[in-house]
C-alpha cells in the first residue's frame, strides 16, 4: 500500500522557461554562496542536505509534467551552445586565450546541465518489467552520463583572484568558474540521489502512467486550493495533502469493513460453523486492525512530511510491519490450529504431544524469521553476525555456561507456562508468591515475608507445584475416629448420612456440579485437570487404629481461595 504515497502533489510550481533548468539554476545560486566561503564546511553540508530534500518533490512535479507532456526533452540551450561555439573560435582565431577560458567554463556548465536534464528524462522514459530491471538501468543510465560528463582542469584557473576589484574579463571568469564547480557537485550529487531513492522513484514512474499524479495538479491549480493552501501552509499541509489524508482515511475505513466481510465469509467457510468463524475472526481482528493502523499512518506521515527526509522513518515502520505481520501470522495459524485441533480430538492416533510441539515450533520459526528480516532492515550482515557467533562462541559459552543456562531456563519456563507472577509455588522445600520472572533469576516472596531469589535453571530442571493453577476445588481431607463400642450398623448410617450431607453442602464440589469455559486451548489437553476442576467426594471406613475406627472424609470446596477454603472446612466439620 506504500506505492499510494507516490500520487501526492502538495504545491504547483510556477513554470519557468524551462522547469528543469529553473530548479537547477536555484541549487546553484545556494551553491555558490556557500562556495564563496572555502572554510564554511557546515554551509557546504547543509547545501547537500537541502539538495537532497528538494529533490523527491520536485521529481514528483517534473515527471507529472513530463508524462502529461508539459515539458519535452527538447534543449533549451541549443542556441546558446551554437552561439557560444561560434564566439569562441572568433576569440581564438584573434589570440583572445583569457575570453576562450572563459567561455570554456560556460560550454561546459550548459553541456553539465544538459547531461542533467537528459539523464532525468531517461530514468522518467526509462522502459522497465519490474523494480530488478529499473535498477539495472539506473546503473546503466548512470554509468553513461559520466561517460559524456565535460572535464575542465580546474589548476589551469588559478590565475583567478578570488578577492579584490577585478576587470569585467576577470569577473566574468571567476562567475563561471563558480557555476561550473557548483554544477559539478549538483551533477555528481545526481547519480547518488538516484541510487538512494531509487525505490521511491521507481514507484512514482510507476504509477504517473495511471495519470494519478496529475489529479493533485488540478486540485492545487483550483480556485478553492489557491485560497486554502496559503492557510494551510502554517500547519505544514496544503489543500491537495487534506485531499489525499482524508481520502487514505476513508479507503481504510473501507477497506476495514470490506476486508473484515471477506474474512467472516471465508472462516465459516473454513471453520464449519458460525461459532469458528467468529472466534477466527476475533483472534485475527486486533493484528488485522494494528497492521492498518500502521499502513494508515504512514501514507499519513509521508504525505504530511512531503516525501523529505523520511529515510529513517521509512525504515521504522519497515520494522513495524514486520511485527504487525508476525503478529497476524501468529494469530492466523493459531486460531486455526485451535479449531482443526477440537475437531481432531475425537481422532485416538492423535498424539497430543506432537501436535502442541509441532505447534512451538512454528511460533520459534515464525518468531526466528521475523528477527531476521528486522536485522537486515537495520543493516546487519546475517554471514558476519553467524561468522562471529561461530567463532566466539564456544569461549563465551563456556565463560558464562551459568548465565546461558538461567536465560534459556526462563525461555523454558516461559514457553512452558509453568506459572507467572502472583502464583503460589512450591519448589525444593521452598514456597510463596512468584514476584518476578527475571531472565536469571525468579524472585518469590515467602509466607514469613522473605524473598527469595531461584536461579532459573534450577526451576526449569526441578518439579515445580503450582498450587494457584485450580479453578475449582481446593481438598478437604480428614480422618474421624469412632471407638471400638460402637454399633457397625451405626457407623454406616453415620457414613451415608455424611456422604448425603458433602453432596448437598453449597460450599462444596459434587459429582453434579458444572463448570462452563469458553476459553479456547491452543493444545489438546484434559480440559478440566489443566484448570484445575476436582469433585470427588469420599466417605469410607479406612483403618482400624490401635484405638480407635478411622472413617476417611476426602472433598473439595468449591472456592480455591484460602479464607473461604477454611470457611467450608469448619462447616463440614460442624456438620
Amino acid at each position: 500500500m506504500r506505492s499510494i504515497l507516490f500520487t501526492l502533489l502538495f504545491s504547483i510550481t510556477l513554470l519557468h522557461a524551462d522547469f528543469v533548468d529553473a530548479y537547477v539554476n536555484k541549487l546553484v545560486a545556494q551553491e555558490v554562496e556557500i562556495n564563496k566561503d572555502e572554510n564554511n564546511i557546515t554551509g557546504a553540508q547543509d547545501a547537500m542536505k537541502a539538495r537532497e530534500g528538494t529533490f523527491i518533490p520536485f521529481f514528483v512535479e517534473f515527471t507529472t509534467l513530463v508524462k502529461g507532456k508539459k515539458i519535452h526533452e527538447n534543449s533549451p540551450f541549443r542556441t546558446q551552445i551554437f552561439k557560444l561555439k561560434r564566439r569562441m573560435q572568433n576569440n581564438k582565431n584573434h589570440g583572445n586565450n583569457y575570453a576562450v577560458k572563459r567561455d570554456v567554463l560556460k560550454l561546459a556548465s550548459y553541456e553539465l546541465k544538459e547531461n542533467i536534464r537528459s539523464t532525468l528524462f531517461k530514468v522518467v522514459n526509462a522502459d522497465f518489467e519490474d523494480y530488478d530491471d529499473f535498477a539495472q538501468k539506473i546503473q546503466k543510465i548512470i554509468v553513461e552520463r559520466h561517460k559524456n560528463e565535460p572535464s575542465i582542469n580546474l589548476s589551469s584557473y588559478n590565475f583567478v583572484k578570488r578577492d579584490g576589484k577585478l576587470d569585467p574579463l576577470s569577473q566574468a571568469i571567476l562567475d563561471n568558474l563558480r557555476e561550473y564547480i557548483a554544477l559539478q557537485d549538483i551533477h555528481n550529487n545526481l547519480s547518488v540521489i538516484l541510487i538512494d531513492d531509487e525505490q521511491i522513484i521507481y514507484k512514482t514512474i510507476a504509477l504517473s502512467s495511471y495519470g494519478i499524479l496529475s489529479f493533485a495538479m488540478h486540485i492545487e491549480s483550483s480556485s478553492l486550493a489557491k485560497e486554502l493552501t496559503p492557510i494551510l501552509r502554517t500547519f505544514g499541509l496544503s489543500t491537495s495533502k487534506v485531499v489525499y489524508i482524508t481520502t487514505i482515511l476513508l479507503i481504510g475505513f473501507v477497506f476495514y469493513y470490506l476486508i473484515s466481510f471477506i474474512f467472516r465469509r471465508l472462516f465459516r467457510w473454513f471453520g464449519g460453523s458460525d461459532d469458528n468463524a467468529e472466534f477466527l475472526l476475533q483472534q485475527t481482528s486486533q493484528p488485522f486492525r494494528l497492521l492498518l493502523l500502521i499502513t494508515l499512518s504512514e501514507l499519513i506521515y509521508m504525505v504530511f512530511s512531503s516525501f523529505s527526509h523520511v529515510d529513517g522513518t521509512l525504515t521504522f515502520f519497515e520494522i513495524l510491519y514486520v511485527f504487525a505481520i508476525t503478529f497476524f501470522v501468529y494469530r492466523v495459524y493459531n486460531a486455526i490450529a485451535v479449531v482443526k485441533m477440537e475437531q481432531m480430538s475425537l481422532n485416538k492416533h492423535v498424539r497430543n504431544e506432537v501436535v502442541n510441539l509441532g505447534l512451538k515450533m512454528m511460533n520459534v520459526s515464525v518468531a526466528t524469521i521475523a528477527l531476521i528480516f528486522i536485522l537486515k532492515i537495520l543493516g546487519v550482515s546475517i554471514t558476519a553476525l553467524l561468522s562471529g557467533l561461530g567463532i566466539g562462541g564456544v569461549a563465551v559459552a563456556f565463560a558464562a555456561k551459568d548465565t546461558i543456562a538461567n536465560f534459556f531456563g526462563s525461555l523454558s519456563i516461559l514457553m512452558s507456562d509453568m506459572f507467572e507472577q502472583g502464583d503460589w509455588i512450591a519448589v525444593d522445600k521452598m514456597e510463596g508468591h512468584v514476584v518476578e520472572i527475571g531472565l536469571r533469576a525468579t524472585t518469590i516472596r515467602t509466607f514469613d515475608n522473605a524473598l527469595i531469589a531461584i536461579p532459573n535453571f534450577k526451576l526449569a530442571d526441578n518439579g515445580i507445584k503450582n498450587w494457584s493453577r485450580r479453578k475449582m476445588g481446593r481438598r478437604i481431607k480428614m480422618s474421624i475416629g469412632v471407638t471400638y463400642e460402637s454399633d457397625m450398623d451405626d457407623i454406616k448410617k453415620a457414613i451415608e448420612e455424611m456422604r448425603s450431607m458433602l453432596q448437598r453442602h453449597p460450599l462444596l464440589m459434587g459429582e453434579k456440579t458444572k463448570y462452563t469455559s469458553t476459553d479456547r486451548q491452543m493444545k489438546l489437553v484434559s480440559k478440566e485437570d489443566l484448570k484445575g476442576i476436582k469433585r470427588q467426594i469420599m466417605v469410607y471406613l479406612d483403618a482400624f487404629d490401635s484405638s480407635s475406627i478411622n472413617i476417611l472424609v476426602y472433598c473439595f470446596s468449591r472456592s480455591v481461595v484460602w479464607n473461604d477454603w477454611h470457611e467450608a472446612k469448619e462447616d463440614v466439620m460442624f456438620k
